[in-house]
């Protein structure tokens, strides 16, 4: 695949992708805060709050990392960062898929 082609790919989905989970975080957010928690150990949230949640912290912990993946693929598929950001980088790009 083409270098310019991963790049529109990133960036399309950096400049929708972000917005859209901030937004869902805040309406989780809000949601957790407009319904008071009843009374003994049920949360505040449902339990498919929670996996959304976990979804949307998950695409975050990506949309964080997307930008050095943006970076490599506008230099040609090279590396063009520090040495010591580029391991790091990897296990948090690819590792928010096992979140």
């Amino acid at each position: 695949m083409s270098s310019t082609l991963v790049l529109s790919v990133y960036i399309l989905t950096f400049t929708l992708g972000l917005p859209a989970n901030l937004f869902t975080l805040a309406a989780l957010a809000s949601k957790s805060r407009r319904r008071p928690a009843p009374p003994g150990p049920a949360p505040a949230l449902t339990c498919a709050d929670l996996l959304l949640l976990n979804l949307t912290c998950a695409d975050l912990l990506l949309l964080l990392f997307l930008p050095f993946k943006m970076a490599e693929a506008a230099a040609g598929m090279e590396w063009p960062l520090p040495a010591a950001l580029c391991p790091l980088a990897n296990f948090c790009f690819y590792g928010s898929t096992y979140l």
